[in-house]
């Protein structure tokens, strides 16, 4: 029997696990090796006095279809909500108060005229330089550059600081400086690229929308752009869990190092054991792959080593709605690093989604730290409250101690997509390929979100199964 080790029991190992099972016709010896006493990585809930609380992602994207399908899969359906679309609007701290975003916006494009020039987020000179934006001529180099590079060149350095820098940049942790354009947003270089600049590519889509208008249909039926699970995105992990063989899973054990012995791998355990496999899964974060296989491939390693990680953490607060002055009328707020704030971010779970706080109550999720605060992210739990509640305070006016207070510290768990950050894939994917049973998974490599990590997942599992000489196909 065929014996499949995979090391890192986040979605991505998990995931890897779950499909193998899945696709291999033949039986497979699988075995999970997961440091922690828990299962999910950065999927982490918690269920206290009435709050489903988020500790790492709180939803999955539904326009990559690859974790909603597995949801389904799963028998999870029931469970699954969408965001609140009618209180969806972002607000953006500055010069002292809360902003809405322009209604309309794309990201960091306006698609909607009045909605725009109406807005007080933006100067009247930060308007008319991203007016600008139709009149400049594409880019014709095509290497890549950085999200600060390319919104400057596009759309003026107060469209980077207001909007793009703390809503783009945000989503990755990271520093727009050094935030790769065709790692994090390809789909604005291919509009620049098709259509030379973005407010032309906006204005074409609306005049095709305009001349074949979408039915009203089943087929075209309108879907949240987000989606969770009622109890958390915990119940996906556990629900992968209850799917997987007893015995593949091991806790609380983590690998000391690999080895390639007579055509196999060896993974030497904590515990003083080894296990053997003939295929092997890293499913852990870049760094940590780095240090398990530098005896197989020095030059492997080094490259893993150079896919930056930085430390974030998240801050839940709970309080009563009495307690909250300012309506919760979106789905939060972003900050700029020019307002000199010590959160990144805020987001009104409970007006995000249903089913996230007890009646009478409301949930602030804060965010702390990323590329250019880490220090921040890595204070004690008890230091992230305080902090939290410092900053809303002074920015919602919130002075009610909480009824919740949860803090969960990720330290390096963000990878950074770096200009070049394909490049540096390819060179990896490369290198990968020359060792027989060796495979990567995980958020450091092709994309970040839970979607693109079950992508890894399938993609690994359906290659090791087809290896067996029998899988069979699945829809996911």
């Amino acid at each position: 029997m065929r014996k499949i080790a995979i090391v890192g029991g986040g979605i991505s190992g998990l995931a890897t696990a779950f499909y193998l099972q899945e696709y291999a016709l033949r039986p497979l010896d699988i075995t999970l090796i997961e440091r922690a006493p828990r299962l999910g990585g950065k999927i982490a809930s918690a269920q206290e006095s009435g709050f489903v609380v988020e500790g790492g992602p709180d939803s999955f994207l539904t326009r990559k279809p690859s974790a909603l399908a597995l949801c389904r899969h799963l028998g999870l359906n029931d469970d699954l909500i969408g965001c609140n679309d009618s209180k969806k609007t972002t607000y953006v701290w500055s010069g002292g108060q809360l902003h809405p975003l322009p209604e309309g916006m794309m990201l960091m494009a306006p698609t909607m005229a009045l909605p725009f020039l109406r807005s007080r987020l933006i100067s009247w000179t930060g308007k008319a330089r991203m007016g600008m934006e139709a009149l400049l001529p594409q880019r014709r180099a095509n290497d890549d550059e950085s999200l600060a590079g390319f919104v400057r060149r596009r759309l003026g350095q107060e469209a980077l600081d207001k909007i793009a820098a703390p809503l783009m940049a945000g989503i990755f942790a990271a520093d727009p400086e050094r935030l790769s354009m065709q790692s994090a947003f390809p789909i604005f270089l291919e509009m620049e690229r098709k259509h030379g600049g973005l407010l032309r590519a906006i204005l074409r889509q609306k005049r095709a929308q305009q001349r074949s208008p979408v039915g009203p249909g089943p087929e075209n039926a309108s879907r949240s752009m987000f989606m969770t699970l009622r109890g958390g995105l915990q119940q996906l992990v556990d629900a992968i869990a209850a799917r997987l063989h007893p015995q593949t899973v091991l806790l609380d054990r983590h690998a000391l190092g690999v080895a390639r012995v007579h055509e196999r791998y060896r993974i030497l355990l904590n515990d003083g054991s080894a296990l053997y496999a003939d295929e092997i899964v890293f499913a852990t974060p870049s760094y940590v792959t780095a240090d398990l296989i530098r005896e197989i491939d020095p030059a492997l390693a080094l490259k893993l080593r150079g896919i930056r990680h930085v430390s974030t953490a998240t801050v839940s607060l709970g309080f009563h709605s009495r307690d909250i002055a300012r309506p919760l009328d979106g789905s939060g707020f972003v900050v700029p690093r020019n307002e000199n704030r010590q959160i990144t971010a805020c987001s009104w779970s409970s007006t995000k989604f249903n089913h996230r706080a007890p009646e009478g109550c409301a949930l602030l999720r804060v965010f702390v730290g990323g590329a250019r605060a880490e220090a921040l992210a890595e204070q004690d739990g008890a230091a992230l409250v305080d902090l939290a509640r410092r900053e809303l305070r002074a920015i919602l006016g919130i002075t009610a101690t909480p009824v919740l207070a949860k803090a969960y510290r990720w330290r390096k768990g963000n990878p950074q997509y770096d200009v070049g950050h394909q490049a540096r894939i390819a060179e990896i994917d490369e290198i990968v390929a020359w060792h027989p049973g060796l495979h990567l998974a995980g958020a450091a490599y092709h994309g970040a979100g839970i979607p693109d990590c079950i992508d890894d997942a399938v993609k690994v599992a359906r290659f090791i199964a087809q290896k067996t000489g029998a899988s069979r196909e699945m829809a996911v």
